[in-house]
Protein backbone atom coordinates (compact mmCIF):
# COMPACT_ATOMS: atom_id res chain seq x y z
CA UNK A 1 0.00 0.00 0.00
CA UNK A 2 1.46 3.49 -1.46
CA UNK A 3 1.24 6.69 0.68
CA UNK A 4 -1.20 8.02 -1.93
CA UNK A 5 -3.34 5.18 -1.81
CA UNK A 6 -3.06 5.52 2.01
CA UNK A 7 -3.92 9.60 1.72
CA UNK A 8 -6.78 8.46 -0.53
CA UNK A 9 -8.22 5.78 1.89
CA UNK A 10 -7.98 8.85 4.68
CA UNK A 11 -9.92 11.61 2.29
CA UNK A 12 -12.62 8.52 2.19
CA UNK A 13 -12.27 8.20 5.75
CA UNK A 14 -12.89 11.72 6.54
CA UNK A 15 -15.91 12.04 4.19
CA UNK A 16 -17.70 8.93 5.60
CA UNK A 17 -16.62 9.75 9.56
CA UNK A 18 -14.68 13.05 9.97
CA UNK A 19 -16.71 14.22 12.65
CA UNK A 20 -15.67 10.81 14.90
CA UNK A 21 -12.01 12.66 14.49
CA UNK A 22 -10.69 13.53 18.04
CA UNK A 23 -13.57 12.04 19.52
CA UNK A 24 -13.86 8.55 18.92
CA UNK A 25 -11.01 6.44 16.99
CA UNK A 26 -12.70 2.98 17.04
CA UNK A 27 -15.08 4.51 14.48
CA UNK A 28 -12.57 5.79 11.79
CA UNK A 29 -10.66 2.72 12.58
CA UNK A 30 -14.16 0.32 11.30
CA UNK A 31 -14.37 2.86 8.15
CA UNK A 32 -10.89 1.51 7.34
CA UNK A 33 -11.80 -1.80 7.84
CA UNK A 34 -14.84 -1.72 5.77
CA UNK A 35 -12.79 -0.30 2.97
CA UNK A 36 -10.44 -2.88 3.72
CA UNK A 37 -12.74 -6.01 3.90
CA UNK A 38 -14.67 -4.55 0.78
CA UNK A 39 -11.62 -4.43 -1.24
CA UNK A 40 -11.17 -7.63 -2.64
CA UNK A 41 -14.65 -7.41 -4.29
CA UNK A 42 -13.40 -4.71 -6.51
CA UNK A 43 -11.16 -4.41 -9.40
CA UNK A 44 -8.38 -2.15 -7.51
CA UNK A 45 -9.02 0.60 -4.63
CA UNK A 46 -10.18 3.71 -7.01
CA UNK A 47 -12.92 1.77 -8.29
CA UNK A 48 -13.66 0.22 -4.14
CA UNK A 49 -13.88 3.53 -2.97
CA UNK A 50 -16.13 4.79 -5.71
CA UNK A 51 -18.79 2.62 -5.63
CA UNK A 52 -19.31 1.86 -2.12
CA UNK A 53 -18.36 4.99 0.28
CA UNK A 54 -19.30 8.78 -0.10
CA UNK A 55 -17.35 11.03 -2.39
CA UNK A 56 -13.47 11.79 -0.94
CA UNK A 57 -13.33 15.15 0.53
CA UNK A 58 -10.40 17.30 -0.63
CA UNK A 59 -9.22 16.83 3.00
CA UNK A 60 -7.96 14.52 5.30
CA UNK A 61 -6.64 14.70 9.02
CA UNK A 62 -3.75 12.87 11.26
CA UNK A 63 -6.13 10.76 12.54
CA UNK A 64 -7.99 9.72 9.53
CA UNK A 65 -4.02 8.71 8.09
CA UNK A 66 -3.58 6.51 11.18
CA UNK A 67 -6.58 4.57 10.87
CA UNK A 68 -5.61 3.87 7.44
CA UNK A 69 -2.09 3.15 8.05
CA UNK A 70 -3.17 0.85 11.37
CA UNK A 71 -5.54 -1.59 9.15
CA UNK A 72 -3.64 -1.31 6.12
CA UNK A 73 -0.32 -1.41 7.43
CA UNK A 74 -0.32 -3.06 11.03
CA UNK A 75 -3.35 -5.48 10.65
CA UNK A 76 -5.33 -3.68 13.01
CA UNK A 77 -9.55 -4.17 13.08
CA UNK A 78 -12.29 -2.95 14.75
CA UNK A 79 -13.76 -6.13 14.65
CA UNK A 80 -10.92 -8.76 14.42
CA UNK A 81 -13.59 -12.03 14.39
CA UNK A 82 -15.22 -10.17 11.72
CA UNK A 83 -15.62 -8.24 8.13
CA UNK A 84 -17.79 -5.29 8.51
CA UNK A 85 -19.24 -4.76 4.65
CA UNK A 86 -22.12 -2.21 5.41
CA UNK A 87 -22.45 0.63 8.18
CA UNK A 88 -25.01 3.19 8.36
CA UNK A 89 -25.71 6.54 10.32
CA UNK A 90 -27.38 7.51 13.54
CA UNK A 91 -28.96 10.19 11.68
CA UNK A 92 -31.27 7.96 9.18
CA UNK A 93 -31.35 4.65 11.12
CA UNK A 94 -31.18 5.26 15.25
CA UNK A 95 -34.30 4.97 16.55
CA UNK A 96 -33.54 7.96 18.43
CA UNK A 97 -31.65 7.05 21.37
CA UNK A 98 -28.60 5.67 19.81
CA UNK A 99 -30.06 1.78 19.33
CA UNK A 100 -30.68 0.72 15.77
CA UNK A 101 -33.91 1.01 14.43
CA UNK A 102 -34.52 -2.72 13.19
CA UNK A 103 -37.43 -2.09 10.91
CA UNK A 104 -35.69 0.64 8.56
CA UNK A 105 -32.34 -1.94 8.92
CA UNK A 106 -34.69 -5.11 8.40
CA UNK A 107 -33.34 -5.30 5.18
CA UNK A 108 -29.62 -5.28 6.34
CA UNK A 109 -30.47 -7.72 9.29
CA UNK A 110 -31.63 -10.04 6.98
CA UNK A 111 -28.49 -10.49 4.82
CA UNK A 112 -25.91 -9.97 7.63
CA UNK A 113 -24.61 -9.96 11.12
CA UNK A 114 -25.24 -7.43 13.08
CA UNK A 115 -21.24 -5.99 14.50
CA UNK A 116 -22.18 -3.19 16.71
CA UNK A 117 -22.01 0.39 16.57
CA UNK A 118 -19.42 3.28 17.88
CA UNK A 119 -20.44 6.85 18.48
CA UNK A 120 -20.39 9.98 20.05
CA UNK A 121 -23.81 11.07 21.35
CA UNK A 122 -27.43 9.33 20.64
CA UNK A 123 -27.44 11.44 17.24
CA UNK A 124 -23.95 10.84 15.70
CA UNK A 125 -22.90 7.55 15.15
CA UNK A 126 -22.82 4.55 12.89
CA UNK A 127 -24.41 1.09 13.17
CA UNK A 128 -22.00 -2.22 11.51
CA UNK A 129 -23.29 -5.14 9.29
CA UNK A 130 -21.14 -7.88 7.89
CA UNK A 131 -20.15 -11.48 8.94
CA UNK A 132 -18.82 -13.08 11.77
CA UNK A 133 -16.08 -15.83 11.21
CA UNK A 134 -17.01 -19.05 12.65
CA UNK A 135 -15.16 -20.09 15.32
CA UNK A 136 -13.17 -22.69 14.17
CA UNK A 137 -12.85 -26.24 17.22
CA UNK A 138 -9.08 -27.04 16.48
CA UNK A 139 -6.83 -28.97 18.04
CA UNK A 140 -3.88 -27.73 19.83
CA UNK A 141 -1.02 -26.59 17.00
CA UNK A 142 2.01 -23.87 17.68
CA UNK A 143 3.92 -21.91 14.87
CA UNK A 144 7.53 -21.05 15.67
CA UNK A 145 9.17 -18.25 13.75
CA UNK A 146 12.88 -17.15 13.68
CA UNK A 147 13.43 -13.55 14.23
CA UNK A 148 15.40 -11.05 11.56
CA UNK A 149 17.18 -12.86 8.42
CA UNK A 150 16.59 -12.05 5.03
CA UNK A 151 14.80 -9.19 4.42
CA UNK A 152 12.27 -8.42 1.62
CA UNK A 153 14.66 -6.52 -1.21
CA UNK A 154 17.16 -9.52 -0.47
CA UNK A 155 19.57 -7.76 2.55
CA UNK A 156 20.02 -9.49 5.41
CA UNK A 157 19.32 -8.38 9.37
CA UNK A 158 21.63 -9.38 11.19
CA UNK A 159 20.07 -8.38 14.28
CA UNK A 160 21.71 -8.15 17.28
CA UNK A 161 25.69 -8.89 16.78
CA UNK A 162 27.71 -9.56 20.05
CA UNK A 163 29.97 -12.10 21.65
CA UNK A 164 30.86 -13.25 17.93
CA UNK A 165 27.55 -14.27 17.35
CA UNK A 166 24.68 -13.09 15.10
CA UNK A 167 21.18 -13.18 16.60
CA UNK A 168 19.59 -14.42 13.26
CA UNK A 169 21.95 -17.12 12.98
CA UNK A 170 21.06 -18.28 16.74
CA UNK A 171 17.32 -17.42 16.27
CA UNK A 172 17.38 -20.06 13.36
CA UNK A 173 19.19 -22.75 15.31
CA UNK A 174 17.35 -22.25 18.08
CA UNK A 175 13.62 -22.30 16.18
CA UNK A 176 15.09 -26.04 14.51
CA UNK A 177 15.95 -26.70 18.30
CA UNK A 178 12.41 -26.34 19.38
CA UNK A 179 11.36 -27.98 16.24
CA UNK A 180 12.51 -31.03 16.92
CA UNK A 181 12.01 -30.88 20.76
CA UNK A 182 8.31 -30.23 20.33
CA UNK A 183 8.21 -33.46 17.54
CA UNK A 184 9.77 -35.73 20.04
CA UNK A 185 7.29 -34.41 22.61
CA UNK A 186 4.47 -34.98 20.10
CA UNK A 187 3.29 -31.37 19.63
CA UNK A 188 2.20 -30.63 16.76
CA UNK A 189 4.45 -27.62 15.28
CA UNK A 190 5.26 -25.80 11.96
CA UNK A 191 8.20 -23.44 11.28
CA UNK A 192 7.17 -20.54 9.71
CA UNK A 193 8.65 -19.51 6.38
CA UNK A 194 12.27 -18.47 6.50
CA UNK A 195 12.93 -14.55 5.90
CA UNK A 196 12.35 -11.70 7.96
CA UNK A 197 8.87 -11.49 9.16
CA UNK A 198 9.06 -7.53 9.87
CA UNK A 199 10.58 -6.46 6.54
CA UNK A 200 7.58 -9.27 5.02
CA UNK A 201 4.83 -7.51 7.04
CA UNK A 202 6.23 -3.60 6.06
CA UNK A 203 6.17 -4.31 2.82
CA UNK A 204 2.10 -5.51 2.81
CA UNK A 205 2.87 -9.18 3.15
CA UNK A 206 0.56 -10.98 4.27
CA UNK A 207 0.43 -14.49 6.34
CA UNK A 208 -2.94 -16.78 7.65
CA UNK A 209 -2.12 -17.40 11.33
CA UNK A 210 -5.61 -18.95 12.17
CA UNK A 211 -4.58 -22.13 11.77
CA UNK A 212 -2.77 -22.26 15.18
CA UNK A 213 -3.20 -21.98 18.37
CA UNK A 214 0.22 -20.34 19.24
CA UNK A 215 2.68 -18.29 17.68
CA UNK A 216 6.31 -18.25 19.41
CA UNK A 217 8.74 -15.76 17.54
CA UNK A 218 12.63 -16.63 18.91
CA UNK A 219 14.59 -13.55 19.52
CA UNK A 220 18.04 -12.83 21.54
CA UNK A 221 18.29 -9.54 23.38
CA UNK A 222 21.42 -6.83 23.67
CA UNK A 223 22.15 -4.12 26.17
CA UNK A 224 23.88 -1.23 25.53
CA UNK A 225 26.08 -2.30 28.01
CA UNK A 226 27.88 -5.38 27.04
CA UNK A 227 29.86 -8.25 28.71
CA UNK A 228 32.15 -9.69 26.16
CA UNK A 229 34.43 -11.50 28.58
CA UNK A 230 32.00 -12.91 31.56
CA UNK A 231 31.51 -11.35 35.06
CA UNK A 232 29.59 -14.72 36.49
CA UNK A 233 26.21 -12.91 35.79
CA UNK A 234 23.72 -13.68 33.61
CA UNK A 235 20.91 -11.41 32.50
CA UNK A 236 18.55 -13.71 31.67
CA UNK A 237 15.62 -14.39 30.00
CA UNK A 238 12.18 -12.86 29.37
CA UNK A 239 9.27 -12.59 27.39
CA UNK A 240 7.38 -10.19 25.53
CA UNK A 241 3.07 -10.31 25.14
CA UNK A 242 0.39 -8.13 23.78
CA UNK A 243 -1.55 -6.21 26.34
CA UNK A 244 -4.46 -7.68 24.51
CA UNK A 245 -3.74 -11.20 26.00
CA UNK A 246 -5.69 -12.50 28.44
CA UNK A 247 -2.83 -14.48 30.56
CA UNK A 248 0.64 -15.13 30.33
CA UNK A 249 0.44 -18.55 32.10
CA UNK A 250 2.24 -20.16 29.09
CA UNK A 251 5.01 -17.64 29.16
CA UNK A 252 5.21 -18.09 33.31
CA UNK A 253 6.25 -21.92 32.43
CA UNK A 254 8.41 -21.29 29.68
CA UNK A 255 10.19 -19.11 32.07
CA UNK A 256 10.55 -21.21 34.95
CA UNK A 257 11.85 -23.77 33.06
CA UNK A 258 14.25 -21.70 31.67
CA UNK A 259 15.45 -20.42 34.81
CA UNK A 260 15.43 -24.12 36.18
CA UNK A 261 18.82 -24.62 33.43
CA UNK A 262 20.24 -21.40 34.90
CA UNK A 263 18.91 -18.95 33.15
CA UNK A 264 17.51 -16.11 35.54
CA UNK A 265 15.01 -13.14 35.48
CA UNK A 266 15.45 -10.66 33.25
CA UNK A 267 15.62 -6.90 34.09
CA UNK A 268 14.14 -7.31 37.65
CA UNK A 269 10.71 -7.07 35.96
CA UNK A 270 7.92 -9.31 36.12
CA UNK A 271 8.08 -12.76 34.90
CA UNK A 272 6.60 -12.08 31.80
CA UNK A 273 7.31 -8.66 30.78
CA UNK A 274 4.77 -6.36 29.12
CA UNK A 275 7.02 -3.26 27.60
CA UNK A 276 4.85 -2.29 24.20
CA UNK A 277 5.61 0.98 26.11
CA UNK A 278 8.66 0.50 24.75
CA UNK A 279 7.65 0.26 21.16
CA UNK A 280 5.90 3.25 19.75
CA UNK A 281 4.14 1.07 16.89
CA UNK A 282 4.21 -2.15 19.06
CA UNK A 283 5.67 -4.97 18.01
CA UNK A 284 4.25 -5.39 14.44
CA UNK A 285 4.55 -9.18 13.99
CA UNK A 286 2.87 -9.56 17.20
CA UNK A 287 0.14 -7.09 16.05
CA UNK A 288 -0.49 -9.26 12.74
CA UNK A 289 -0.71 -12.31 14.88
CA UNK A 290 -3.29 -10.74 17.50
CA UNK A 291 -5.18 -8.99 14.86
CA UNK A 292 -6.40 -12.47 13.66
CA UNK A 293 -7.18 -13.57 17.40
CA UNK A 294 -4.08 -15.75 18.02
CA UNK A 295 -2.26 -15.75 20.93
CA UNK A 296 1.49 -14.66 20.74
CA UNK A 297 4.76 -14.30 22.68
CA UNK A 298 8.17 -12.98 21.82
CA UNK A 299 10.79 -15.38 23.41
CA UNK A 300 14.10 -13.04 24.20
CA UNK A 301 16.20 -16.43 24.70
CA UNK A 302 19.20 -14.25 26.96
CA UNK A 303 21.48 -11.65 25.93
CA UNK A 304 23.54 -11.94 23.32
CA UNK A 305 25.92 -8.88 24.03
CA UNK A 306 26.69 -11.10 27.73
CA UNK A 307 29.12 -13.58 27.32
CA UNK A 308 27.98 -15.41 30.33
CA UNK A 309 24.20 -15.69 28.70
CA UNK A 310 26.20 -16.97 25.33
CA UNK A 311 28.19 -19.58 27.02
CA UNK A 312 24.97 -20.62 29.20
CA UNK A 313 23.12 -20.95 25.40
CA UNK A 314 25.58 -23.02 23.91
CA UNK A 315 26.06 -25.15 26.55
CA UNK A 316 22.53 -26.13 27.23
CA UNK A 317 20.59 -24.72 23.79
CA UNK A 318 19.35 -28.34 23.48
CA UNK A 319 17.56 -28.45 26.96
CA UNK A 320 16.62 -25.35 26.30
CA UNK A 321 14.45 -26.17 23.58
CA UNK A 322 13.14 -28.74 25.41
CA UNK A 323 12.39 -26.94 28.49
CA UNK A 324 10.46 -23.92 25.90
CA UNK A 325 8.29 -26.77 24.66
CA UNK A 326 7.57 -28.61 28.07
CA UNK A 327 6.47 -24.75 29.29
CA UNK A 328 4.19 -24.60 26.37
CA UNK A 329 2.83 -27.97 27.15
CA UNK A 330 2.36 -26.98 31.27
CA UNK A 331 0.82 -24.10 30.00
CA UNK A 332 -1.80 -25.47 27.80
CA UNK A 333 -2.39 -28.92 29.68
CA UNK A 334 -1.09 -30.90 26.58
CA UNK A 335 0.26 -34.27 27.63
CA UNK A 336 3.55 -33.63 29.78
CA UNK A 337 4.86 -35.68 31.80
CA UNK A 338 7.08 -34.84 34.55
CA UNK A 339 10.68 -37.16 34.00
CA UNK A 340 11.02 -37.24 37.75
CA UNK A 341 8.74 -40.15 39.58
CA UNK A 342 7.38 -39.13 42.68
CA UNK A 343 9.42 -39.87 45.83
CA UNK A 344 9.09 -38.76 49.47
CA UNK A 345 12.16 -35.76 51.37
CA UNK A 346 12.30 -35.59 55.16
CA UNK A 347 13.05 -31.80 55.94
CA UNK A 348 14.38 -30.61 59.13
CA UNK A 349 14.47 -26.57 59.40
CA UNK A 350 16.76 -27.62 63.07
CA UNK A 351 19.93 -28.25 60.48
CA UNK A 352 19.13 -25.13 58.36
CA UNK A 353 20.50 -21.52 58.67
CA UNK A 354 17.90 -19.69 60.29
CA UNK A 355 15.81 -22.70 60.69
CA UNK A 356 13.55 -22.49 58.26
CA UNK A 357 13.57 -24.05 54.47
CA UNK A 358 12.09 -21.01 52.11
CA UNK A 359 9.39 -22.31 49.50
CA UNK A 360 9.92 -20.61 46.28
CA UNK A 361 7.96 -20.19 43.41
CA UNK A 362 10.42 -21.40 40.75
CA UNK A 363 13.90 -22.78 41.26
CA UNK A 364 16.10 -20.19 41.98
CA UNK A 365 17.40 -17.98 45.02
CA UNK A 366 16.02 -15.32 43.06
CA UNK A 367 12.61 -16.44 43.07
CA UNK A 368 9.80 -14.78 45.46
CA UNK A 369 9.19 -16.79 48.39
CA UNK A 370 5.50 -18.18 48.56
CA UNK A 371 6.34 -19.77 52.31
CA UNK A 372 8.40 -21.46 54.31
CA UNK A 373 9.14 -24.55 56.37
CA UNK A 374 9.66 -24.29 59.74
CA UNK A 375 9.01 -28.28 61.93
CA UNK A 376 9.79 -31.40 60.44
CA UNK A 377 8.18 -33.23 57.59
CA UNK A 378 7.84 -34.98 55.17
CA UNK A 379 7.11 -33.68 51.76
CA UNK A 380 6.38 -35.36 47.95
CA UNK A 381 8.57 -34.32 44.92
CA UNK A 382 7.24 -34.61 42.05
CA UNK A 383 9.77 -32.81 39.48
CA UNK A 384 13.80 -31.58 39.88
CA UNK A 385 15.66 -29.10 38.40
CA UNK A 386 18.86 -27.57 38.46
CA UNK A 387 18.66 -23.54 39.21
CA UNK A 388 20.46 -20.72 40.96
CA UNK A 389 21.59 -20.78 44.55
CA UNK A 390 21.43 -24.41 44.77
CA UNK A 391 22.58 -27.80 43.80
CA UNK A 392 19.19 -29.19 43.17
CA UNK A 393 15.61 -28.18 43.44
CA UNK A 394 12.37 -29.85 44.02
CA UNK A 395 8.97 -29.24 43.08
CA UNK A 396 6.18 -29.89 45.69
CA UNK A 397 3.28 -31.91 45.16
CA UNK A 398 1.07 -29.58 47.05
CA UNK A 399 1.98 -26.88 44.68
CA UNK A 400 3.05 -24.49 46.74
CA UNK A 401 6.73 -24.30 45.00
CA UNK A 402 9.95 -25.39 44.69
CA UNK A 403 12.83 -26.60 47.97
CA UNK A 404 16.30 -26.49 47.73
CA UNK A 405 16.82 -30.08 48.19
CA UNK A 406 20.28 -29.51 49.33
CA UNK A 407 18.54 -29.05 52.40
CA UNK A 408 16.34 -32.12 52.38
CA UNK A 409 16.94 -36.07 53.12
CA UNK A 410 15.26 -38.49 50.79
CA UNK A 411 13.11 -41.07 52.07
CA UNK A 412 14.02 -44.86 51.98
Amino acid sequence: MTTAELIKIAKVIYAEGGIFSGKNYNALLAIAQCIHDLLPSYKDLDTCLASAFTSPSDKHDTQCLQAAQAVFEQGQRRFPTAQILQFRSFTKYSDGHGQPDKEKLANLYAAYDYLGSDSISQEWGHFYFGKKKEEKKMSFRMLVMAGHGRNVDGSWDPGAVGCGYQEAALTRELRDLIKAAADRAGVPCDVAPDRNHYSYFKHGGQYDFTPYTYVLEVHFNASAAGDLTGDGKMKGSMVYIDKSETGHSVEDAILRNLYSIGSRQAWDGVVVTQRQESYKNGLMVQSKVRAQGVSHAVLETCFISDWDDVSWYLANKTKIASAIVAGIQQGFGLNYTPSTKPYMVKVTPETIPGKALNIRQWPSTNAPITGQIRETMSLTIIEEASGKGAKRWGKLKSGAGWISLDYAIKAK
